[in-house]
């Protein structure tokens, strides 16, 4: 039985003010999502993976098509959103049930469940503004998921938090499916997907490019080299330019100069930076910052690189193989320009480029976890005998380290 019907859904955007011109952020969507199915959402940066969740949880309307579903609809589009910063943990999970239409009484036989998933304990009568990150994400969560949708809409919810609780999340959301409900879940994290999903849908420009069993649909969007494409950073920053010259492009290339956007452990990328000059006698200088939600995961700085003439420069920074963990970074991007004659202008792309490591030969158990996985060689001694060679149990199958 479908409990959600999509049927040639469109959403367009008009821009600009003297010329104005016409984005569709979706076109010609059509799926159905059935009771007690979970749908995986993947797809680039701008493919159209939360406009189709605001058009279902009636955030935006589309532009054409229809959305049919049946029962209560929670959407999780941005966590803790509905907070209010001077109540407490208590009164925001009261007023998020009156918002999704759950009476007061129902709400106190679900109070404990909530509190208990959250792990805040007694600061649940604490204003929310004095939570830590974590605890605003857990309460936020919590509260969503045990208003117990029919549908469920959840957009990147594993994008920050701990991995323990990333973890508790994947089986909450398991269960609930099991008992019933249905849900979209977006997100960059591939191995969530496949372990997660009965069925994944591949977004982008807006279009389904393929829509079945998540193993199949995310090989394939994995090894497509245009699925995350290299973008000019024009649009996500206004310091991306300055009277000296402009960051032009960031782009994640393979070792033999594809544009990439997943990439496997075993294999080197490079990060590629474009920069034009607009004077000259310039030296160059670029920092580029590597993020796992809000953690660093590496920063690396250029020497001074000559910029005579006013021209199109390209900087590459060299990632090795077994450095990175199975994730989905973030990369920022400073570029510094120097005159010969002294001082200096920064420019600055934050987010210009988001990408997933994976590793196609492990499995959920076997992952490393953290925010850089190094390639290392043990040893091992006794305390008589001194150094000796490590012998693999004939039980033990994997060979990573």
């Amino acid at each position: 039985m479908e409990i959600l019907t999509v049927d040639g859904l469109s959403k367009r955007y008009t821009i600009g003010t003297k010329a104005r011109r016409e984005i569709w952020a979706l076109r010609h969507v059509s799926f159905t999502v059935k009771h007690g199915e979970i749908l995986g959402v993947i797809g680039p940066n701008g493919a159209g993976k939360t406009t189709l969740l605001k058009v279902l949880s009636r955030v935006t309307p589309p532009t054409e098509g229809r959305v049919v579903g049946h029962g209560r609809v929670i959407p999780l589009l941005a966590l803790g959103a509905g907070f209010q910063a001077e109540l407490s943990g208590r009164e925001n999970i009261s007023l998020n049930a009156a918002i999704y239409g759950i009476e007061p009484t129902e709400v106190e036989t679900r109070i404990d469940d909530i509190v208990s998933f959250a792990d805040i304990g007694e600061f649940i009568d604490v204003p929310v503004k004095r939570y830590s990150s974590g605890m605003y994400l857990r309460l936020a969560f919590s509260v969503a998921i045990n208003m117990r949708p029919d549908i469920l809409l959840a957009d990147e919810v594993l994008a920050v938090g701990d991995l323990d609780f990333q973890e508790r999340c994947l089986e909450r959301v398991k269960q609930a499916g099991a008992a019933g409900m249905s849900a979209l879940f977006v997100s960059h994290d591939m191995a969530a997907i496949t372990r997660l999903c009965d069925r994944v849908l591949w977004l982008n420009g807006g279009e389904i490019m393929k829509i079945g069993d998540p193993e199949d649909v995310v090989a394939e969007y994995q090894n497509t080299s245009t699925s995350f494409a290299g973008r000019s950073v024009k649009s996500k920053s206004r310091e991306h330019r300055n009277e000296w010259g402009e960051l032009l492009s960031v782009t994640l290339t393979s070792a033999d100069g594809r544009e990439v956007g997943a990439v496997r452990r075993e294999d080197e990328v490079f990060i590629k930076v474009g920069v034009r000059t607009d004077r000259p006698d310039l030296f160059i200088r670029y920092v580029v910052h590597v993020h796992k939600g809000a953690t660093l995961a590496f920063r690396v700085a250029s020497g001074m690189f000559p910029a005579e003439a006013p021209d199109a420069y390209m900087a590459s920074v060299r990632i090795p193989p077994h450095i990175l963990a199975e994730t989905l970074y973030a990369v920022d991007v400073e570029v510094i320009l120097i005159p010969l004659e002294g001082g200096k202008l920064p420019l600055a792309a934050y987010n210009a480029l988001t990408f997933r490591v994976f590793d196609p030969a492990s499995e959920r158990r076997d992952r490393l976890g953290g925010v850089v996985a190094p390639k290392v060689e043990w040893g091992f001694e006794g305390r008589q005998s001194g150094p000796r060679e490590v012998t693999r149990h004939p039980l033990e199958t994997s060979n990573r380290v």
